[in-house]
């Protein structure tokens, strides 16, 4: 070997080093935009907000919130982020959130859009919001803010939070990315807000007697035991599952005698397979039937039962189905002086049920 090239210059190395890790960084591969084919739809199957979204992104929702993820990988790392508080991301790890909330005016004890902004501003306070401009969440005016923060050592997360008041509930739409992601996808960023379309106001009235009755506009409700339409000025909720049940829904507007419960059992139990005529006939003892009968729902056959009234001027009808492994059971309940007002709507929800 020529021993002079084993003495090189320091600075000579240097610029050989440095060459070299010019070349490595300028082979490593840059964020791009992607290019989305298709959109899917999301509806949120309480309040009925919708969103759009880049077909094969990962969607998360809960009746409070809904997450939509670029990627399964992103959605780790951001878990990351809000489980430990900082988090490591590579090139082929980052992407980008979509965090969609709903929070009721009761709530969260505030009845302003400026008490409201106030509170986001003092409990996000560690994302260092700033530049707040006026924006819009649907047709609803309200305020953004960006923010950026280190999440890692060399990780950024950087990205806008939205703000609006809409029918007595504060939304709130967040997008975010980590590193040089948000700036890259911040056109479909922009394209998934814009689609936002915030729930339809209920209809108020002076009546509550009237303000009762179940309106003829309806809604939509899915989730993986069920798919129905019901009056738009009722509300679904999800009690505390029970008795061996697997999921529970309660549907009710004003009126707390006129209601429709869906109860979903497994026919797979840890002490052996359950028969679906002997459910049947364990469970509408219960009820005291006066009657039984057989219906349709969802193109399979049901059981009925005409209950004995729970109580005066009360009337209740049970249906029983099986699909798959699950068992389906649906109570519906309504005043007797009204029946000409709730039954035929009520009746419209079972005959609107899809079994999953």
């Amino acid at each position: 070997m020529n021993k002079r090239n084993m003495h090189l210059p320091f600075f000579v190395l240097m610029l050989l080093s440095i060459g070299i890790g010019g070349i490595i960084s300028s082979c490593q591969k840059k964020t791009e935009l992607p290019v989305i084919a298709e959109w899917d739809t999301f509806q949120d199957p309480i309040n009925g907000m919708e969103a759009q979204y880049p077909k094969g992104w990962i969607v998360n929702s809960d009746p409070k919130r809904t997450k939509i993820y670029s990627s399964q990988t992103a959605a780790e790392k951001f878990y990351e982020v809000y489980s430990q508080g900082s988090t490591t991301v590579n090139q082929e790890q980052g992407g980008v959130e979509i965090e969609i909330i709903s929070e009721k005016f009761a709530d969260v004890k505030v009845g302003t859009i400026e008490e409201f902004k106030a509170t986001t501003m003092q409990n996000f306070s560690a994302l260092n919001l700033s530049g707040e401009q006026p924006a819009m969440i649907g047709k609803q005016n309200g305020f953004k803010f960006s923010f950026g923060v280190k999440v890692g050592k060399e990780t950024s997360l950087k990205g806008e939070k939205y703000i609006v008041a809409h029918d007595s509930a504060f939304y709130t739409v967040s997008i975010s990315g980590f590193n040089d992601y948000f700036e890259v996808y911040k056109p479909i960023l922009d394209k998934i807000v814009e689609s936002v379309k915030l729930p339809k106001p209920k209809v108020r009235y002076d009546d509550p007697n009237k303000a009762a009755l179940p309106v003829a506009e309806l809604s939509t409700f899915s989730n993986d035991f069920v798919e129905f339409q019901y009056p738009q000025n009722y509300d679904v909720t999800m009690p505390k599952v029970k008795g061996g049940s697997l999921h529970s829904l309660h549907l009710q507007g004003l009126r707390q005698d006129c209601t429709v419960d869906l109860d979903v059992f497994p026919t797979k139990t840890d002490k052996g397979e359950v028969k679906f005529e002997k459910f049947v006939e364990d469970n509408k003892a219960k009820f005291k039937p006066k009657a039984t009968g057989s219906a349709k729902i969802d193109g399979t056959n049901a059981v009925t039962v005409t209950a004995t009234p729970p109580a005066k001027d009360i009337e209740r009808m049970v249906y029983f189905t099986v699909k798959g492994e699950k068992i389906y059971q649906v109570v519906v309940t309504w005043y007797k002086p009204l029946t000409a007002d709730f039954k035929p709507a009520f009746d419209n929800v079972v005959a609107s049920l899809k079994l999953k």
